[in-house]
């Protein structure tokens, strides 16, 4: 989807592509996202509103759990996340415990 050399890149985890519904709450207002893709502690969104770098909003991921998070870089509508707060942070290990181990796949409970 993006391509970036091997030196932009600063990521020790492998990405897990995913396809969740979500809703981000920003400022009060509720918007719904999709959650494309995981790592330990971060995701890709696809939301299609302006959110600028360093922006902290609640994700609430449909059907797993709430999430503070921070944007830490902005390529509308995509947006990569720093997970800062919520009940389990490790959403990859989650995903690789509930069988999601490679492509997209769809969450649900």
């Amino acid at each position: 989807m993006f391509s970036y050399s091997a030196e932009d890149q600063k990521r020790v985890d492998d990405r897990l592509d995913v396809v969740w519904s979500a809703v981000a709450t920003i400022d009060e207002i509720i918007h719904p996202c999709v959650v494309t893709n995981i790592s330990t502690a971060g995701a890709l969104m696809k939301l299609n509103q302006n959110l600028e770098e360093g922006v902290q909003f609640l994700l609430n991921v449909e059907s797993l759990d709430e999430y503070a998070a921070s944007v830490v870089w902005a390529n509308r509508p995509y947006y990569g996340l720093k997970l800062l707060v919520g009940r389990d942070l490790k959403l990859k290990d989650h995903a690789d415990k509930i069988g999601l181990k490679s492509g997209a796949t769809t969450f649900s409970e």
